[in-house]
């Protein structure tokens, strides 16, 4: 007899509806962005997307729609085009998301809060403070964030359940900090300092949110783009002792003060992208003493930049700090005597991945075979698919095969080729080269994978 959709568990239903509802991708994200962390969030104003669409179905699937809160837990809100009835819509998806978590994205400009239907909005939303879970701001002004911080349920309350907050700006080159035309703006500098359990924040904006108040010692992930300054994401990682994972990319520069120390006794995951070629971020990094003793994973990208000078700098901080690096991966131009001696200092790694055809590592293990001697996985990131065709296997197959007849270091157990996503599927084992089956059957683990 076969099974009515009503039967199914209202779990089950929820994780199909999330993977066939016809959501509209985030109007905000670059699909070539490396950096971009936010889900897709379904406008609440669109009738012909998110959950919406299951109640236009039938009775049936509209009575299910509504008894699945989750399905309107998360949502993106903005200046609708009808103002008579944009209220009556937010206050209908709240109601459908029951007690649920919310995680939602808001417009939250100036003119958002300026605009009769937008301070509604607001102040409709902010009745549900206590529910937020994940907040993404975009295009953040501070005259919102003061109108969001009088709101009578924020300034009676905290956040309790605020896990995640996120500010980002659409347009790095605007810088949208309208805080000169007020006289006192404390309360928007304050207003989730009372969030008990924030634990991440994500910095994508122009705004320097070092001068803000948030409980940083609380905070374990800070992830900040290049639409800061270098010396904001410095700062924000002196204001927060307790991080165990940062991932920040450094671009814009301008004067500064020195940052004697930097100390991250938690600090497990550290990722830094280089995005430009200018030498004033190396000058403040050389300037600062970095203690990260705990550290087990470092990424350094540097794409079609010189990594020669951040590994420079990186190297006395990994030898003092002392700590056991487990992985590490690299990409960017380099020579091989800086790349050597960076290499000596990370002895303690079992997985490096590298970027094909940036970095000369197999001519380096074959030449020194103690270098990295814990090392077990090899990862070779392909830009694009015909990269395959330029890669030295024979060399490749003989570093491995010197390593796994030596006693003073590990073997090399397994082989990632990771690929671009877009290009996985027409990858046949027909591609590559036949030493690759020769090498499997001598026990090499050589995997194909998409790029994460």
């Amino acid at each position: 007899m076969p099974t009515s959709i009503d039967s199914l568990p209202s779990e089950l239903l929820l994780i199909i509806f999330e993977h066939t509802l016809p959501l509209e991708k985030d109007p905000l994200e670059d699909p070539d962005n490396a950096d971009a962390v936010s889900p897709t969030w379904p406008d609440i104003f669109d009738l012909k997307n998110g959950p919406w669409v299951l109640g236009q179905v039938c009775r049936r699937w509209r009575s299910i729609a509504l008894s699945i809160p989750q399905l309107w837990s998360t949502f993106y809100v903005r200046l609708p085009r009808r103002k008579d009835s944009a209220v009556d819509v937010l206050q209908a998806w709240l109601g459908r998301s029951g007690n649920c978590p919310l995680q939602f994205q808001i417009t939250a400009t100036l003119g958002f809060c300026g605009h009769q239907s937008g301070y509604a909005l607001l102040t409709t939303l902010a009745r549900t403070s206590s529910r937020w879970q994940s907040v993404d701001l975009v295009d953040v002004s501070m005259k919102f964030l003061d109108t969001l911080a009088m709101q009578r349920e924020i300034r009676s309350s905290s956040f309790p359940l605020l896990k995640e907050l996120s500010l980002r700006s659409r347009d790095w080159d605007i810088e949208l900090d309208d805080s000169p035309e007020f006289e006192d703006l404390s309360t928007a500098y304050e207003v989730f300092y009372r969030a008990p359990n924030l634990v991440t924040l994500i910095n994508f904006d122009t705004l320097s949110l070092s001068t803000f108040k948030f409980p940083w010692n609380q905070l374990t992930t800070y992830i900040g783009s290049d639409a800061s300054h270098a010396i904001d994401h410095l700062e924000i990682m002196l204001l927060c002792p307790n991080l165990v994972e940062c991932n920040i990319a450094f671009g814009r520069t301008h004067t500064w003060p020195t940052i004697p120390l930097i100390s991250l006794k938690q600090l497990k995951k550290w990722t830094i992208r280089i995005r430009n070629s200018s030498h004033d971020i190396y000058s403040l990094l050389s300037q600062t003493t970095i203690e990260v003793p705990a550290l087990q994973e470092l990424i350094l990208l540097a794409d079609q930049f010189s990594l020669t000078p951040i590994l420079d700098l990186f190297r006395p901080v990994l030898i003092s700090s002392a700590c056991s690096l487990q992985y590490l991966e690299l990409s960017g131009n380099t020579v091989t005597d800086s790349l050597t001696r960076f290499l000596e200092s990370v002895a303690t790694i079992t997985r490096l991945r590298i970027w094909l055809n940036r970095l000369a590592v197999l001519p380096l293990l074959q030449r020194q075979e103690a270098l990295v001697p814990m090392l077990e996985t090899l990862d070779f990131v392909l830009s694009e698919r015909a990269d395959i065709y330029g890669f030295d296997m024979i060399l490749l197959a003989a570093v491995v095969r010197s390593r796994r007849q030596s006693v003073r270091v590990h073997s090399i157990r397994r082989v990632n080729i990771v690929v671009d996503g877009s290009e996985l599927d027409i990858m046949g084992p027909h591609v590559f080269p036949p030493i690759m089956e020769v090498l499997q059957e001598e026990g090499l683990d050589i995997r194909v994978c998409k790029r994460n």
